[in-house]
């Protein structure tokens, strides 16, 4: 009788376990995958439900060739609404916001890959882009007074941070290789560089550095090979004419053929 007893007991278990999953997909709608990866792994998903013979999607997944998902929110008339949520590759978090009052998104949350946080709930949201795909592309936060713009990659990472005065560079400017490591580094007033620029290889050492004074190159360049060791340099006046060039090997020619000689001493 017991056995009988909890095998009837399993039974209304499972059947509660499969309306539940049951209800939770109808929730959604009907379930598309849209496309795979060479793996046979889903990669996007669409949602539908239909309406009087129209059919609309409801919600959207993309996932990341690995299984993790890599983002999910849900639609209303086409437009992304409700709360939307973003996921590095290894599954932590990179960023979420509610679309449900402003297709700007409200109450954003950014973050890198090593948890530090780029953008809060209390930054005022001046501009977004998405990838084709869907991802977030780039994000503008602030007031007129400073803006802070934000790129990434497709698969989050930060590709490009910058500094905005009136909508014109202003302040400090860094890119970032995939891996982490930074790409350049360099300074603009009211829309010129200014100030100290270095050009990173992707391991991280020095390829190039040197000065500009309102967008001109001035004093002393300096270039490196991906092993540290000294490229060549070239020097510049103060208004950016070049005073000694860097001796790379290569021959310059004007359009009639004849070597054009820069000075090198």
């Amino acid at each position: 009788m017991k056995i009988k007893n909890l095998s009837t007991l399993l039974s209304k278990i499972i059947v509660l376990f499969l309306i539940i999953i049951i209800g939770s997909s109808c929730s959604k709608g009907d379930k598309e995958i849209v496309s795979y990866y060479e793996n046979q792994k889903p990669k996007l998903i669409y949602y539908y439900k239909t309406e009087n013979g129209i059919k609309a999607k409801v919600f959207e997944q993309m996932y990341y060739e690995n299984g993790k998902l890599k983002y999910e929110g849900a639609f209303k008339n086409n437009n992304k609404s409700g709360k939307w949520k973003f996921f590095f590759e290894d599954g932590k978090k990179f960023a979420a916001c509610d679309f449900t009052k402003n297709q700007n998104g409200d109450n954003w949350q950014v973050y890198k890959f090593d948890n530090t946080i780029l953008v809060t709930e209390i930054d005022k949201v001046k501009n977004i882009a998405f990838f084709s795909e869907g991802g977030l592309a780039l994000i503008r936060v602030g007031d007129k007074n400073l803006e802070k713009e934000y790129k990434f990659f497709p698969s989050f990472k930060l590709m490009e941070e910058r500094n905005y005065k009136g909508n014109i560079l202003n302040g400090q400017a860094s890119s970032y290789y995939e891996n982490g490591n930074i790409n350049s580094m360099n300074f603009f007033k009211d829309g010129m560089q200014d100030s100290i620029f270095v050009l990173y290889f992707e391991n991280g050492s020095t390829q190039v550095k040197g000065l500009y004074k309102m967008d001109n190159k001035i004093g002393k360049w300096e270039f490196f090979k991906e092993d540290g060791s000294v490229d060549g340099e070239e020097v510049y006046s103060e208004d950016g004419s070049i005073i000694k060039a860097r001796d790379t090997g290569m021959k310059y020619y004007d359009k009639n053929g004849k070597e054009i000689i820069i000075n090198k001493i």
